[in-house]
């Protein structure tokens, strides 16, 4: 991978400690490495390209703190290859032109590497603000996006509730009643994206349920009429929790409208999540659906074609009141 210039140090441990002594550990740092590694190449192969490890060294030292550290680097690398190694040993005398160009060779060719990897840590490190300014830029663009659609959900949703309230007509105020249901199933999906690894678009669906069982406790389901949820832990694409908080939402109105005769009962919504499917349970106690039931009404044909979308398996029982269960696999989209 291409450094990016996303490691420096001394920004990094600017409230810890001064950018010259970041700098300075740093340096040290990398020349301590250098000598080890020279003390290991000495055992088996002593006075080998005595400056070889000091090039790797100032790289480093440049990359992670700056040029400043980079040549820190450099100046205390020579030094101690210039006293240590070259000849005479533990002196900076130079006895011959040799010792004298090869240290002006390699000092010349270390600075010109200094520089080259200064530049290269500049403009990367160009390139990663000018990145990060993007990606600003993007997030307050997406979350002013996010508000104004949860606003346009809140005002359709608060329109059709209002419409419904205002209407004489019982079964129209029922109608109006659902279709805000519906699209507050849809918008609450905003509230409960997870930041995970399933990225951005992922949804806790138990949550997502949860909001959608409080809604529909609060503004369609009398107080006899009680509504239980027991769901497990699952995170999700927001296409398919869309989907699965309309079938609840349609089950659930559904038995609130035509299971209980006497308007006294229990709905109940179960969701297990095992690794490659969810089991979803939507059951009352009511009256149970007619064998002969026609399946023209819009919410059945809704949850029918919900199913085929997230190409799941419902078993529907009729005993004891009406059962549906949903067996959804995780690659749905």
């Amino acid at each position: 991978m291409i450094w990016r210039g996303n490691l420096d140090l001394p920004e990094a441990l600017e409230g810890q400690l001064p950018k010259a002594v970041t700098e300075a550990i740093v340096a040290f740092a990398a020349i301590g490495a250098a000598i080890g590694l020279r003390l290991v190449i000495n055992s088996f192969a002593p006075d080998t390209v005595p400056f070889a490890l000091t090039f790797p060294a100032i790289v480093a030292a440049t990359l992670l703190a700056g040029p400043r550290s980079g040549l820190m680097t450099l100046t205390g690398s020579l030094v101690l290859v210039w006293y240590m190694v070259l000849p005479p040993e533990r002196s900076f005398a130079i006895t011959s032109v040799t010792t004298a160009l090869n240290l002006i060779l390699v000092m010349v060719a270390q600075l010109v590497m200094l520089w080259v990897v200064s530049a290269y840590r500049r403009v990367a490190m160009a390139s990663s603000e000018q990145d990060r300014r993007q990606i600003d830029g993007l997030e307050l663009a997406l979350r002013e996006i996010d508000h104004r659609t949860k606003n346009n959900f809140h005002i359709s949703v608060s329109l059709l509730t209002m419409e419904a309230q205002r209407t004489d007509d019982p079964a129209l105020r029922l109608a109006l009643s659902r279709a805000a249901a519906r699209l507050q199933a849809v918008a609450s999906v905003y509230r409960n994206l997870a930041v995970s690894s399933a990225g951005l678009g992922a949804i806790r669906l138990h949550e997502y349920l949860a909001d959608i069982c409080e809604r529909l406790r609060e503004g369609l389901l009398p107080p006899t009429i009680e509504l239980q949820l027991d769901a497990a832990v699952a995170v999700v694409s927001q296409d398919l929790a869309v989907r699965v908080g309309l079938v609840v939402n349609e089950l659930v109105s559904n038995a609130a409208k035509h299971a209980f005769s006497e308007g006294v009962g229990r709905i109940a919504v179960r969701l297990a999540a095992c690794p490659d499917h969810l089991d979803l349970v939507v059951s009352d106690n009511g009256c149970g659906m007619p064998e002969q039931h026609d399946g023209e009404g819009l919410g059945t044909r809704l949850v029918e074609m919900l199913t085929r979308q997230m190409d799941a398996e419902l078993t529907l029982s009729r005993e004891g009141g009406t059962r549906h269960q949903f067996r959804i696999p995780l690659d749905a989209s």
